[in-house]
């Protein structure tokens, strides 16, 4: 069954607005982190046309990678993964609440149209800095940021309330 092109357009743009608001959250969340070496990024980024197999964006990182691509060669989907941490690492509530957040902004009550399809589930990249690493070294089409630290709210607070 084909589906019409306003239908796949509209899905498109709706996919494509709930990543870009993810990767907007996940780098202010992962800016509040004071080593600098897990706030390094590669990201990628691809305005070709939508085609089987394509990424419009990438962003790899120690702790989250999160990509906006196209298997089936009509629809985006966002394929994401996290680094696995222990509950009690100081680093969990940055994955965990990445992946609450991912679930959010494509639920069907926060968007137009009804995109939670558009979660892959197929396989999660649970291993990011080791992922990190090999793009890293092989580093062809991304481009290497380092996100700038801002202390959490909370932090701030504490220490407006300390002086």
């Amino acid at each position: 069954m084909k589906r019409s092109n306003t239908n796949s357009t509209a899905y498109n743009e709706a996919v494509r607005q709930a990543y870009f608001k993810l990767l907007k959250y996940t780098k202010q969340q992962l800016s509040t982190i004071e080593r600098d070496e897990l706030r390094f990024t590669l990201q990628r980024e691809d305005n070709s046309p939508i085609s089987f197999g394509s990424k419009v964006h990438e962003l790899v990182n120690p702790l989250i990678y999160l990509s906006l691509e196209c298997n089936d060669g009509e629809l985006l989907n966002i394929h994401w993964g996290f680094e696995l941490l222990l509950e009690d690492t100081e680093y969990a509530h940055i994955t965990q609440t990445f992946t609450r957040m991912l679930y959010k902004l494509t639920s069907v009550e926060h968007t137009a149209i009804n995109i939670e399809k558009c979660v892959s589930t197929d396989y999660i990249i649970v291993n990011c800095s080791e992922l990190y690493e090999t793009v890293e070294d092989r580093m062809r089409y991304h481009t290497f940021t380092l996100i700038k630290h801002k202390q959490a709210a909370t932090r701030r607070k504490q220490m407006q309330a300390v002086a």
